[in-house]
């Protein structure tokens, strides 16, 4: 039986396009070794959630059409969550505070990069946890009761924080290894 491992990317205005395209680029690959035949059993399929509606302007201009509205993050196995100058906005979002707070206490795997750990700080999901984020932030995490964390990927729990832009990557591949498996993260 073939395992399809749902996964739920948060996207607003003014992301750092790279946290997210790094992490997409890695679970989405899955889904290509699949239908190659190098994956047997399970794969990765991703779908965008718009914080706000319509086209969404990302940091460096690139624009992103999100596959649906903000809502019931807990459906999926996995939620992505980028940073980038526009989580000062989102981060205050009761909604979407809401949303990452549900699929957390559902047990799903919550993932961030750069900033964005400070949208999950916000959520009160990271309180007396260990974390990362960009390393001109970092330290900041500890007003939130966060523990800061100087390393390229953190997890605790059902919970992975990533440093800088250039992790998105290194917080995909951790995704795979919880998910698939570690030789799967290899391939």
């Amino acid at each position: 039986m073939v395992r399809v491992i749902r996964v739920g990317a948060v996207v607003f205005q003014d992301m750092e396009e790279l946290d997210l395209a790094g992490m997409w680029e890695v679970l989405g690959s899955t889904r290509r070794l699949f239908r190659d035949g190098v994956f047997k059993d399970a794969y990765f399929e991703i779908e965008s959630q718009g914080v706000t509606p319509g086209p969404l302007k990302c940091y460096h201009d690139l624009k992103i059409l999100p596959d649906k509205p903000l809502g019931n993050l807990a459906q999926y196995d996995v939620v992505l969550v980028p940073g980038g100058p526009g989580r000062l906005v989102v981060q205050k979002d009761p909604k979407l505070q809401a949303e990452v707070k549900a699929a957390y206490e559902a047990g799903k795997l919550v993932c961030s990069v750069c900033t964005g750990a400070f949208i999950l700080a916000e959520a009160g999901i990271l309180k007396g946890k260990k974390a990362t984020s960009f390393h001109t932030v970092v330290d900041k995490l500890a007003e939130y009761g966060i523990e800061p964390v100087r390393k390229k990927v953190v997890v605790q729990g059902n919970i992975v924080t990533g440093a800088g832009i250039s992790s998105a990557m290194d917080v995909g591949l951790k995704i795979v290894e919880i998910m698939m498996g570690k030789e799967a993260s290899k391939t």
